[in-house]
């Protein structure tokens, strides 16, 4: 009989990081859509959590070199920040 393996650290985190990002998306969707000022509230308190849990698990991972990401050259950085106030005047 073959004993079937389980899901490891890497697998399990990246399963929790990806349904962070897809609560997120739905939380955003009601916020923007929801007439009623409680429910606006209480469902950007819980977005704001789920950011929260999002980031500990993207530090976890990261910690660990399940997620890896290339930083930008500064030059990029600097050209964003310039398009980003330009879009804004």
């Amino acid at each position: 009989m073959v004993q079937s393996q389980g899901l490891g650290d890497r697998e399990l985190a990246s399963v929790l990081l990806n349904n962070h990002k897809l609560s997120a998306n739905s939380l955003n969707n009601l916020i923007l859509e929801s007439v009623d000022p409680n429910l606006r509230q209480d469902v950007t308190q819980i977005l704001y959590r789920t950011y929260q849990h999002q980031k500990m698990i993207w530090d976890y991972m990261s910690s660990k070199g399940y997620y890896q990401v290339e930083t930008a050259p500064q030059q990029e950085i600097a050209k964003a920040q310039q398009q980003l106030q330009q879009g804004m005047q």
